[in-house]
């Protein structure tokens, strides 16, 4: 049998603010930070919570530091659907980078795409891209006619 994704066993509650604070500061510090960089660190991101107040902060609060497949308390990354742009969950890299490439039906990675955790606490937030600062839009693979792309590729300020 098939394990299932860690963050269907949590409680929907939100962990207490002081807690999530607490937790924060420890991290920050075990990875080198001196509790001065730790609280400004921590000030940064309730003033990004602040201005974002979306559905990822929401999630990557409930979450508490933990991957919603695996459990662990690692540095995390936003997990989102790449054909709706909605954020679907945070996952550490290692669980991220296989979600991505494993697509067989009834596996852990296919089970947390059926019920992650944005559906668990039933948050909607579309993806917002921390490079380009734009959010995800939903694609239509339907309409890409990937024939005609390989040849504009191929052709394109080569002059052929």
């Amino acid at each position: 049998m098939t394990a299932n994704p860690l963050c269907w066993y949590w409680p929907t509650e939100l962990p207490d603010r002081g807690d999530t604070r607490r937790r924060f500061l420890e991290q920050a510090e075990r990875l080198g930070c001196t509790p001065e960089q730790a609280q400004v660190l921590w000030d940064m991101e309730c003033a990004a919570d602040a201005v974002v107040n979306d559905g990822a902060a929401l999630l990557a609060r409930w979450q508490d530091g933990r991957c919603a497949i695996c459990g662990k308390v690692r540095d995390l990354v936003c997990d989102h659907d790449h054909e709706t742009g909605l954020v679907r969950g945070w996952l550490c890299h290692s669980c991220n980078t296989a979600e991505g490439t494993h697509w067989e039906p009834d596996t852990i990675f296919a089970r947390y795409r059926e019920r992650p955790p944005a559906t668990i606490l039933g948050v909607t937030a579309r993806y917002l891209n921390p490079v380009t600062g734009a959010y995800a839009e939903a694609r239509h693979p339907q309409a890409v006619d990937w024939a005609d792309k390989w040849t504009d590729a191929a052709s394109e300020d080569i002059g052929l």
